[in-house]
Parts: structure tokens; sequence; C-alpha cells
């Protein structure tokens, strides 16, 4: 029999969301702080993914390059990861269509995001097959407007305002990288600082989010026992 829909954890109360926004911007700001106060490296340099930073840098290589693209592509990973872990366990639990569908659709669409930053997917490998790179962007914000269609309900009884910092935050990136197509320090800055401040928050909302699907699924239970 199918639990009722995953709605019973609504929104956080006003000290509890002031806490997880001060988690969210204090995590991002200070290991960005960090890279930039650090007196070893040019922060352009950690920004940027490895590959590039190694090609235009002149001085290939060191183990720096790349290191918050990099953490980014790990925050992706392992959303992924867990929303798929959690889509297994919600499927085996029979838990209600809502929860498995948002679980599916964040891990599928989250792994995307990782292949995607990980190998240049947009950038380099795709239009280098034909596939113009505004036509990949049209398809990745095709595929977040279908998965926004088809969990919106359980997304708004959630803390939707985080996945809404998060998908501000990339599409500032997107945009800053599309209007400007430079690599000036300040427009790197910019451009990256947004996207990895938005890989936070969608990492932060979907972490969160499966987490209390799980747990209210593992409370029914419990009850229903009881």
């Amino acid at each position: 029999m199918r639990t009722r829909a995953p709605f019973l954890f609504g929104p956080l109360t006003g000290k509890a969301k002031a806490a997880l926004a001060g988690v969210l911007v204090g995590f991002t700001g200070l290991l960005l702080g960090a890279v930039f106060i650090q007196p070893w490296a040019e922060p352009k340099w950690m920004f940027l993914d490895a590959l590039t930073a190694a090609e235009l840098s002149g001085d290939c290589c060191h183990v720096y390059y790349g290191s918050i693209s990099n953490l980014g592509i790990m925050l992706w990973s392992g959303t992924a990861a867990a929303c798929l872990i959690a889509a297994c366990c919600l499927y085996a639990a029979k838990a209600s269509a809502p929860a498995l569908r948002f679980a599916v659709c964040a891990s599928v669409f989250t792994g995307w995001l990782a292949l995607d930053d990980a190998f240049l997917l947009h950038e380099l490998v795709l239009p280098s097959l034909g596939l113009p790179q505004a036509l990949v962007l049209g398809v990745t914000a095709g595929l977040a407007l279908l998965y926004v269609a088809l969990n919106w309900r359980l997304i708004l009884c959630q803390e939707w305002w985080v996945l809404a910092l998060g998908v501000g935050g990339l599409a500032m990136s997107v945009a800053v990288d599309q209007v400007f197509h430079s690599l000036s320090p300040v427009l790197v800055y910019l451009e990256d600082s947004a996207k990895f401040f938005g890989i936070v928050c969608w990492a932060g909302f979907h972490l969160m989010t499966v987490f209390l699907l799980l747990t209210e699924l593992l409370t029914d239970r419990q009850g229903a026992r009881s």
C-alpha cells in the first residue's frame, strides 16, 4: 500500500530559514573568500576547469588548477548519487508516486549536469560533433522546466527558495558566459562564484528534501507498526 503524498515536512520556521541561508551563504563565502585571499596562486586558475587552466596559464601543471570547478563537480555527483539511492529506497518501500518521481528526476537531471560540467559537453564536446552550444543549453533549460513541471507541488511544499537561489546563481553564471565570452579575471570570478553558489544551493535543496522524504517514510512505517 502506498503512503500518502510526502508533504508532512512543510516550510521551516523563520529562524530555521535564516540558519539554513546562513549555512549556504557562509560556506560558499568562506570557501571563495579563502581562494581570493590566499597568497600562493592566481584565483583565476582555481576557478576555471583544470584542462582550461592548464592550457591557458602557460605553466602546466599544478594540483590547484580547477579546484573550485572540481569541488562543484563533486557536489553535482554526490547529490545525483544520494538522490539515486533515495529513489531506490523509496521504490523498494513502495513510497508515494510524488516522492519517487522527485528522487528519480533529481538524480537523472543532476547526473546530466555533473557529466556536462565534468566533460565540458556543452562547451566543447557536443559543439565539436555539430551541435551548437546554444542548442545544448536550450535542451538543458527544457529539461529543467520539465523537472519543475513534474515536481512543482512537492518542491513548493519544501524549501523551494533554496532551489530558486541555486537556479538563480546558475542562470547568472550562464548569462555572464554567453554575454561576455571573456576570460578576464573579474568576469571569471563573477561567473564561477555564481556557479559555485548555485551548485551549493542546488545540492543543499535536494539533499535536504530526499532526507526528509526518507525520514517521513520511516516515520510512517514506524507509526503503522505501533
